[in-house]
């Protein structure tokens, strides 16, 4: 039976659990707390996203880094859903945390699709 080792494709679980951190509190680093639904809407959107990590790192299941792809589209268009396209840094933040999630959720369904396998 061939198993895939996963050991070189768990460090993106790493960095979209960092991307979820930095989302949830980067209303206070970034300054757009007085923008309420932007603060809330990274907040909870950081948490899913650290938490589907988390959850990837502990046991791996594709379906999580599909979730986080989705995840990460509704983060990057976020702001125009919510109608907070006109704080800047909020809006930026958002849409490059939500790309960078896609991307290394992306590259980890890739990776274990394209990873050659080893028998046991």
């Amino acid at each position: 039976m061939a198993m895939i080792d996963r050991d070189d494709t768990r460090f993106q679980d790493w960095i979209n659990l960092a991307i979820g951190a930095v989302l949830a509190i980067s209303p206070w680093v970034f300054g757009f707390t007085e923008q309420t639904t932007a603060t809330q809407v990274a907040v909870g959107s950081g948490i899913l996203v650290a938490l589907v990590a988390v959850a990837a790192l502990v046991r791996f299941a594709e379906w999580e880094e599909w979730l986080n792809m989705l995840l990460g589209i509704a983060i990057a268009i976020s702001p125009f859903i919510f109608g907070f396209t006109g704080e800047a840094m909020a809006t930026q933040t958002m849409f490059i945390g939500g790309i960078l999630v896609v991307l290394m959720a992306g590259w980890e369904v890739w990776s274990l699709h394209h990873a050659p396998e080893t028998i046991r």
